[in-house]
């Protein structure tokens, strides 16, 4: 007759047992999203820890150490003396190596031909040897300035920008003639960093087309299409070399492929040559992002 008894207390005991199952596989759960919180939290602090070193480890490649000195907005403004800045006026640069076409860029730019009066020295035993500050009569918003050719091959890109003064313009264009190397990349990296804008240019096309159609024997207009081709590839190549070794800063590279002579066919009235090697290739677009404005640009405070 105690079997009626006997059944809510199996009943009972069932259900502590399956509570207890289920309060042991909550607490095992809860330890196991608390071990993969602490997994992450470990995984991210080890990312930014090798962010950091990566990031301190380009730095130091670029040259910015403790021994170089600090560019505040006070040294920026006595640089701006210095150079000539043109305040409310877009100041714009071109630096890079000796004999990469920065003289005959400005020119073009401004209408002017190599024998013009006021015109930026140019060929191999008329080299810039200070800086030089040029009008556009087209675009009353802008000056460019020629800084004089420079062994950046040997120089940190922390001290070429800080001894040529870079820092205190509105936009730095990087003029090369061939391959981009490990310096100009640095230097754009430099800009970047410091927030500055930046384009990079290619000159002298017209040549290198003449110079690839004669090696190859080949017709113009194949020598175009082989020269572009390269310069793709070379480009591809930096862009991938950047993105592996600097994740941390790594800048978009759009290399504008021009010549003095495209340049200075573009923005004449007269109209524009349709020969294969003086044909018209990124002119047009570096020119527009060159003498943009959308303001007029403040002085430092």
């Amino acid at each position: 007759m105690a079997l009626p008894f006997i059944a809510p207390i199996v009943i009972g005991a069932g259900v502590k047992l399956v509570d207890d199952l289920l309060g042991r596989e909550r607490e095992k759960r809860k330890r196991r999203e608390a071990e993969q919180r602490e997994e992450e939290a470990r995984r991210e602090l080890a990312k930014s820890q090798e962010r950091e070193n990566n990031l301190r480890a380009l730095l130091e490649e670029l040259g910015c150490n403790a021994d170089e000195p600090e560019i505040t907005d006070e040294v920026t403004l006595r640089a701006q003396e210095s150079v000539g800045y043109v305040h409310k006026r877009k100041n714009i640069v071109f630096a890079g190596n000796v004999n990469v076409g920065k003289s005959s860029l400005v020119n073009a730019l401004c209408g002017m031909r190599p024998a013009d009066s006021g015109a930026a020295p140019v060929g191999s035993s008329q080299v810039t040897m200070n800086l030089g500050r040029y009008e556009t009569p087209d675009h009353p918003r802008v000056v460019l300035f020629d800084t004089p050719g420079a062994g950046t091959q040997d120089v940190p890109a922390f001290r070429y920008y800080y001894d040529q003064k870079l820092y205190a313009f509105d936009l730095v264009v990087l003029v090369h003639d061939t391959t981009l190397t490990m310096s100009d990349i640095r230097l754009l990296q430099l800009c970047s960093y410091r927030k500055q804008p930046f384009l990079a240019v290619r000159t002298k096309a017209d040549g290198h087309i003449l110079n690839c159609a004669r090696d190859l024997e080949c017709g113009l207009e194949v020598a175009r299409q082989v020269y572009l081709e390269q310069v793709r590839k070379d480009v591809q190549d930096s862009q991938g070399k950047i993105t592996q070794k600097w994740p941390e800063l790594a800048i978009k590279i759009q290399d504008h492929v021009v010549s003095a002579t495209g340049i200075r066919n573009f923005l004449s009235d007269k109209p524009l040559s349709t020969g294969p090697a003086i044909a018209c290739i990124d002119e047009q677009e570096f020119v527009t992002k060159l003498f943009h404005v959308e303001a007029p640009v403040a002085a430092v405070d």
